[in-house]
């Protein structure tokens, strides 16, 4: 049976790190095994193993971005891919205060770091593809959708947002629209995604960094023909790109620009739906079709109206940031170029991943200590990534200790 030290065959401490770092808790994983593996295991026990497991690949990983931090690493993949994408962002967690004995002691909100790194077949277009925006954009109730679930996301669940809360008088609301039917044309040939590999930790940004450039050295992305990075232009996405990705294009995601340019339209006519709407479709057009200093020009101008009336500080601040946020990022809001060379604008597939990881690791009653975060949000990783690393690292991996209860048996029946 090619029994480890661990008292399990290699086949069975692979689906017990599977149920532990993929169900929604470390009882349902040791539920799940009793019923499908038929294995009778403890919660508790599911747990060592699979942060065990994981504090396995992160050394693993630790030992890679050390090298690449040194300029040692080297590419493990034969061919480079034709488009490489890196896309950032980062998600919420609860913690524990460590040693405290049990129960909860001293909760609090920290954040997880997430890279989804993502090749493309090559497509590119004489002309932007997609001029218009996408009909999602331009619907009221999906894009209050859209920005609330964003918001839950990367924040602390089931929270509003301040413009959310205010009523609206019943004359404000805005009339419907007749939606016009578009014209069905040829289908493009659109941007295949190919392989996506994902780094996840509660480390720092300095140390995130290394870690993303060593994945990305692996898979041999420095030398793709096209290389962007796609992240939210929060403070520290845009010095890690430079720092790593020097050379790359830096894309502002278009969904974030979309909530800030959203909220600042609601705020800037609080008690006029249809002026906000108004205004919120024309910076979004104009966005999309990289007019930025339209959209600077317009925030500008609602700033110094807010600041001449007797407008809320609170509601012209939320302005001031959306304006502050497009001037920051407006070398990253060429959206006509990056469509046309066949990247994408948003970051949506690695917010769809942090939703993932989400699953795993947020929740009302799941709090955590570092290490055991840190150990679990490995594993989650591994399997969320697309090159079978999650299998090879036992296929490769050497037999350790026992860990367990049983541990002192498989000393003697070994000896």
């Amino acid at each position: 049976m090619q029994l480890g030290g661990e008292g399990y065959s290699p086949g069975l401490l692979q689906k017990i790190e599977y149920a532990g770092g993929n169900a929604r808790s470390f009882q349902s994983a040791a539920q799940s095994l009793g019923r499908l593996a038929e294995w009778t295991i403890s919660a508790r026990h599911v747990e060592r193993l699979t942060e065990r497991l994981g504090k396995e690949r992160a050394a693993q990983r630790d030992v890679e971005a050390a090298a690449m931090q040194m300029g040692k690493l080297r590419w493990a993949y034969k061919q480079a891919p034709a488009v490489a994408v890196v896309m950032l962002d980062a998600g919420k967690a609860q913690f524990r205060q460590e040693d405290s004995g049990p129960g909860v002691h001293g909760p609090r909100w920290g954040d997880t770091k997430v890279a989804c790194l993502q090749t493309y077949s090559d497509v590119s277009y004489d002309k932007d593809p997609q001029p218009d925006p996408p009909e999602a954009f331009l619907e009221e109730q999906r894009v209050e959708r859209l920005c609330r679930e964003m918001e839950r996301i990367r924040g602390v669940a089931g929270e509003q947002r301040p413009e959310d809360k205010q009523d609206k008088p019943p004359d404000a609301q805005k009339p419907k629209k007749n939606k016009k039917k578009r014209k069905k044309g040829p289908r493009r040939k659109r941007p295949v995604r190919l392989v996506r590999t994902v780094v996840a930790t509660t480390a720092k940004v300095e140390e995130f960094g290394w870690m993303v450039s060593a994945e990305a050295m692996k898979r041999r992305m420095y030398a793709a023909a096209k290389r962007a990075v796609v992240g939210d232009g929060g403070n520290w996405i845009e010095p890690l790109g430079q720092m790593h990705f020097d050379g790359w294009l830096q894309i502002l995601d278009f969904l974030h620009l979309l909530v800030h340019l959203f909220a600042a339209a609601r705020l800037a006519y609080a008690h006029n739906a249809l002026a906000a709407w108004t205004l919120y479709e024309r910076m979004l057009r104009d966005a999309w079709s990289g007019r930025v200093q339209e959209v600077i020009d317009t925030l500008r101008s609602q700033v110094n109206r807010l600041r001449a009336g007797s407008t809320g500080a609170g509601t012209c601040k939320v302005v001031e940031l959306a304006l502050a946020y497009v001037e920051r990022n407006r070398q990253r809001m060429d959206y006509p170029r990056y469509r046309r060379m066949g990247l994408p604008v948003s970051s949506s597939l690695v917010e769809s991943l942090i939703k993932q990881i989400n699953h795993r690791v947020k929740g009302t009653e799941q709090f955590w200590n570092n290490g055991g975060l840190e150990a679990v949000l490995q594993v989650r990783a591994a399997y969320l990534s697309e090159d079978g690393r999650a299998e090879a690292f036992h296929e490769n991996r050497p037999r350790g200790p026992a860990v367990g209860r049983n541990r002192g048996r498989l000393r003697q029946l070994v000896g």
